[in-house]
């Protein structure tokens, strides 16, 4: 029984339609390598359960939008001036590693172009996901609370 499973996997396809629909009008954007903007993804975060009966269930933690850093910045946007100074980081794992990271000025700035609640808006999914996820969880409870009181009868 993994209903939740497959109610996250078609809200993540939903997302994910809706966000490659609005992502492919980025016409700076298109480009041919793994990090385009068109090759967005929306994935589903499940949550693994195991049951008294030795089964085991899926529940559906989020949905994850997974794009490249500047999908992000086109979405946040960078305020103009801004500075990143010159620093030494060290990283710790799997060796101590010591590197200098160098001063970027962003000059002009980029305006936010807030496009991803606008995706999620239009993709319908998160009024699917509150009528699916509200029909099987309480199903699975009424189910529950039922094999409790035969035990108990």
């Amino acid at each position: 029984m993994n209903d939740e499973k497959e109610i996250g996997n078609k809200a993540a396809a939903m997302l994910q339609s809706a966000l490659r629909s609005e992502t492919s009008r980025f016409g700076k954007h298109v480009r041919g390598d793994k990090n385009a903007l068109q090759n967005a993804q929306a994935k589903p975060r499940f949550r693994t359960s195991k049951r008294i009966d030795g089964t085991k269930q899926q529940y559906l933690r989020g949905i994850a939008i997974v794009m490249g850093k500047h999908g992000f910045v086109y979405h946040y946007g960078i305020e103009q001036g801004r500075l990143r100074k010159a620093h030494e980081r060290t990283r710790h794992k799997p060796k101590e590693t010591k590197y200098r990271v160098n001063a970027h000025s962003y000059r002009k700035g980029q305006l936010k172009r807030p496009f991803i609640q606008k995706v999620v808006d239009n993709s319908r999914a998160m009024e699917y996901l509150a009528t699916e996820l509200a029909q099987a969880r309480g199903e699975e409870i009424v189910t529950y609370l039922a094999r409790g009181l035969e035990d108990k009868v």
